[in-house]
């Protein structure tokens, strides 16, 4: 089984990242699948997805999301909320969840709106709002989010 199939099982794991002093993980940018990063790197991410699983049932729903990205100062809209998992949702997660590996490629790729939120600035949902309506205006739908 692999990383994906975790169900809140993050004990031993160095905890280096935390929604509460809004440390990221850094990703290397030549880093493009789960594969390529160092088992530091990994740890970042399952600790920061960990963050967001306030749950601790493996899997993310749009309320985790949203509060999770709250807590970063961001003000996600519902549709941008539910773009992100339509964005990260894998077929192996519950239908309106996202697993990690998702979550972690999501990130990874840097091409999905979870992404920008977290590390591009977004800090409200008219700004994305902004950038929906500007991508379907040019007749990309969701162009460079890959949805």
């Amino acid at each position: 089984m692999g990383m994906c199939c975790l169900k809140g099982d993050y004990s031993g794991l160095d905890n280096e990242i935390s929604l509460y002093d809004k440390t990221l993980p850094k990703i290397p940018s030549t880093c493009r699948r789960i594969k390529d990063l160092t088992e530091s790197e990994k740890n970042q991410l399952i600790a920061l997805f960990e963050c967001f699983d306030t749950s601790k049932e493996g899997t993310l729903g749009s309320n985790e999301i949203k509060d999770g990205l709250t807590t970063f100062g961001k003000s996600p809209s519902n549709k941008s909320v539910q773009r992100i998992l339509k964005q990260m949702h894998l077929s192996q997660a519950p239908v309106n969840r996202v697993e990690f590996k998702g979550f972690a490629l999501g990130i990874i790729s840097r091409r999905s709106l979870l992404y920008d939120f977290l590390y591009d600035g977004y800090d409200t949902r008219e700004e994305m709002e902004k950038e929906i309506r500007d991508e379907e205006k040019r007749g990309r739908g969701w162009g460079r989010f890959g949805v």
